[in-house]
This record gives C-alpha cells, structure tokens and sequence, in this order.
C-alpha cells in the first residue's frame, strides 16, 4: 500500500513525495528511486497524452469566431509570464531541470507537450531529468536520515 501511495503522490508533485517516502515510509534506497520514477514516468505519460487531447480539442472544435481576439495587448499573469520567460530563456533544457523542482510533473508534461512535443526524445529527456533529481532527492534525504 505504501508503494502505492508514492506511485500516486509522485505523478503528481515529485518532489514533496521524498520525505514522505524516505522519512515517514521508512523505504530503502532503490525503493524510493524505483517507486518515484514509476510514479513520474507514470505522470509524465498520463499528462503528456491528457494535455494533447486538450490542446487537440481546443483546435479542432472552437471555431475562430469563437476564439478570444484581442485588441489590446494581452495582460500576463505572474504564472504565465514565469512560463513564458522559462521556455524562451531556457528552453527544453530548463523544463527537463525545473519539471521536479519548481514546477510540477503535469506542468512540465503540459509545456513539453505543448512546445516540443513532435518528438519523443523530449519525453525521454523528461524522464532522464526526473531520475536525475530523484537520486539527488533520496540521497539528501538519506544523509539527513543519518543525521538524526
């Protein structure tokens, strides 16, 4: 049940499951960096293939007439003008690193989806950066494990 729980919370918000996993869990080394990348991988797909059939939906069923026109410049919120200045400054490189940091797993799913999603290799370099930071995630929290 607590492999479960992981693989769930972990497709979600990837990294506010390693203290949960490592602390409260009580999971060994290899189980932690096996159920958080089951759980983003998991993610990754689920939200990648969620977030195209949206954006499909969006472009294929609201007609231009029914589509927002605007007239005056658009007004950015901070969230979506943080986005915008992640993907034009850093690119795919930066949502592969940022994904399991600051953004979640269906915000990066989504903006590689959206931005880079003609090729597959992306979705790999999504998965190679979310098992990057889940060996530095479970190795921080082992060394403060052994602290305390």
């Amino acid at each position: 049940m607590k492999e479960l729980t992981i693989v769930i919370s972990c497709t979600w918000k990837f990294a506010l499951t390693f203290p949960v996993a490592v602390c409260l869990m009580r999971m060994s080394f290899a189980e932690t960096i096996l159920y958080t990348n089951i759980g983003g991988i998991l993610g990754v797909f689920v939200f990648s293939f969620l977030s195209r059939f949206l954006i499909d939906l969006w472009e294929k069923y609201l007609p231009e007439k029914y589509k927002i026109r605007r007239t005056t410049r658009k007004k950015f919120s901070v969230k979506n003008r943080r986005l915008v200045w992640i993907k034009q400054k850093y690119g795919m490189p930066g949502i592969v690193v940022l994904t399991p940091v600051l953004l979640s797993v269906p915000v990066g799913a989504f903006l590689v989806t959206k931005y880079y999603g003609k090729k597959l290799i992306n979705y790999f370099w999504l998965f190679f950066g979310l098992f990057c930071w889940s060996l530095i995630y479970t190795a921080f929290y082992f060394q403060m494990m052994d602290l305390f």
